[in-house]
């Protein structure tokens, strides 16, 4: 009886505590959620507030609509460019950063440095590096002749999204690069030192000792990167505001463009609940086939 006692009060206790984090996460994520998919069922503007339910009209004119599979179009090559920079980087950097040479401590910051600096500020100064007029990027591509007239970067249809994808991937490569450097350091030594018995050089430890032991870790960096490059808006809209053209306008600046813009709240709402779903069908895809919680034999 005593025992049952105790653990109904470490029950009531844990109850207690868990409660308020519940309540905070039903109010800031659940009930905005469910908000935004009963807005989308319903025709409402910032013009006439007073909403008038439509059903599924919104979804309808928006899937029918070519701007929308464009602006989804440049958010998957935004997307799948951005975040195979960042791993690209993260795994170059962390690579390095794990040797032992001298100046260690001062590379780690320089390379944390972008991600840690404000989007606006990163926006900002690339439009001013990059500028075809006076940026100074132009100004030594000229110099040393590999270019003969500036290069427009945020304002040319080809160039704009390649620099885009340029920036964000220099900016997020350092919280890849940290995680993977992580990761190395719990890499048991004695598995390069038999791999090097066995006569493997830097190559093959690389390929059977250092990528199996990082799947996991690149496999959670390309999630995480990729919900968030998926939804990534600020810093492209500080660039270029989805322009020129729209060459960067991806799905975010799309549904932007549609509640304040057109002031259309409901479609603007089923366009973001058409997001969520592609999010979570490509969540489920990824989880069902990628399978990232399983761990590798090596190491072990």
């Amino acid at each position: 009886m005593r025992h049952g006692s105790q653990a109904g009060g470490r029950l009531a206790w844990v109850s207690a505590g868990i409660f308020p984090a519940l309540v905070l996460l039903l109010v800031t994520a659940y009930i905005p959620i469910v908000y935004a998919i009963g807005l989308s069922l319903y025709q409402k503007s910032a013009f006439d507030p007073q909403p008038t339910f439509t059903g599924l009209e919104n979804f309808s004119w928006l899937l029918g609509r070519e701007e929308l599979w464009s602006a989804m179009g440049r958010s998957l090559i935004f997307t799948v460019g951005s975040v195979g920079l960042q791993l690209a980087l993260g795994l170059a950097f962390g690579l390095m950063l794990n040797e032992a040479i001298r100046g260690r401590a001062l590379m780690r910051t320089l390379v944390i440095l972008p991600y840690l600096l404000p989007t606006i500020v990163i926006g900002l100064v690339f439009r001013w590096i990059l500028n075809p007029d006076f940026g100074v990027v132009n100004q030594i591509l000229l110099q040393i002749g590999l270019v003969s007239r500036p290069i427009n970067f945020f304002g040319g249809l080809d160039a704009a999204m390649p620099s885009v994808i340029l920036v964000t991937g220099w900016q997020y490569g350092s919280f890849a690069a940290l995680l993977i450097l992580a990761r190395l350091q719990g890499i048991n030594p004695r598995l390069y030192e038999a791999a090097r018995t066995c006569g493997a050089g830097s190559w093959r430890c690389f390929l059977d000792v250092t990528l199996p032991n990082l799947r996991t870790t690149l496999l959670l960096i390309a999630l995480l990167r990729g919900i968030w490059m998926f939804n990534k808006f600020d810093l492209i809209w500080i660039i270029t505001r989805g322009g020129p053209l729209e060459a960067t306008e991806t799905l975010p600046i799309y549904v932007y463009r549609i509640a304040f813009e057109d002031f259309d709240f409901g479609r603007a709402a089923a366009a973001c609940f058409i997001m969520f779903v592609i999010l979570v069908v490509g969540s489920f895809f990824y989880f069902r086939y990628a399978n990232p919680t399983k761990e590798v034999e090596v190491g072990r």
